[in-house]
């Protein structure tokens, strides 16, 4: 995984760099509750507000904004131009010269003047569906070939959880555990039967390795009392079991009130 990478070699302006990633960089971001990276994607406007500034500039549904005041605007960097405008105190009555796309005039390019209004808004929405602004490539497996896939796809997501599970130790990941509240929280509001069945294996990976950790009362603590047995030649004690298990499942309810009370937290704070 890349938060798990020391060197990450990037394209950036054209150009390729290589960032230098820290030790705790996964510390970091749990702590902080922030993703390591996001897409960036051009702004194209999706609604324009009646009788806002976009409507009398001529700005439509489909536009593309290129620039702002001949500035480059590759990305939704647009909405950070605009609040740097209005952090320097521009007078809101000044016209900003706008370039755009016009997606149903063949990609013509136009350049509009537009005056925000005094909170520098122009009043317009933009697309927030990805698939319509980034290609998508769709890969469809017939009946034998979806087997080698599916092995494929949970080998590589078993691996993530178990290179994940070292954070599960750390202040930052203890507080990102959660409970029931947080399991249904993974499943979309809508039915949708492709996501509810991967979660659903997920989970079932996510329990099938839990099961195996050497903690007593799972199976993992039996097959390591059975390695012990099978090692010395020796049973443990049945009193030492008793003790063994009662511990096993004191840990276990203990992180399951711990899962569950942070799903509280959330929902209070």
């Amino acid at each position: 995984q890349i938060v798990d990478a020391r060197i990450v070699t990037v394209l950036r302006e054209g150009r390729q760099a290589q960032i230098y990633i820290p030790d705790n960089m996964m510390q970091k971001l749990m702590a902080d509750s922030i993703r390591f990276a996001s897409y960036r994607f051009p702004f194209v406007v999706d609604s324009v507000m009646t009788g806002s500034p976009a409507s009398f500039a001529g700005i439509q549904q489909g536009d593309t904004i290129k620039t702002l005041n001949g500035k480059p605007v590759v990305f939704y960097d647009f909405i950070n131009e605009m609040a740097a405008l209005r952090k320097q105190e521009t007078d809101t009555g000044e016209r900003h010269q706008v370039e755009i796309t016009r997606s149903h005039a063949g990609g013509a390019v136009d350049t509009l003047l537009l005056t925000p209004d005094s909170l520098f808004k122009i009043g317009v929405t933009h697309v927030t569906d990805l698939t319509t602004l980034l290609p998508a490539v769709d890969v469809c497996y017939g009946f034998f070939e979806s087997f080698p896939a599916g092995v494929s796809l949970g080998t590589r997501t078993l691996k993530g959880y178990v290179g994940d599970m070292k954070h599960v130790f750390t202040k930052e990941g203890a507080k990102q555990l959660g409970g029931f509240a947080t399991i249904g929280n993974l499943f979309p509001t809508q039915w949708d039967w492709h996501q509810f069945w991967y979660m659903t294996a997920f989970l079932s990976i996510i329990l099938a390795f839990m099961n195996i950790l050497p903690i007593p009362a799972l199976d993992g603590g039996h097959v390591l009392f059975l390695l012990y047995e099978v090692i010395t030649r020796r049973k443990p004690s049945d009193k030492f079991m008793e003790y063994a298990q009662i511990t096993g499942m004191i840990l276990l309810f203990g992180l399951l009130i711990w899962a569950n009370f942070n799903d509280v937290l959330r929902f209070l704070f």
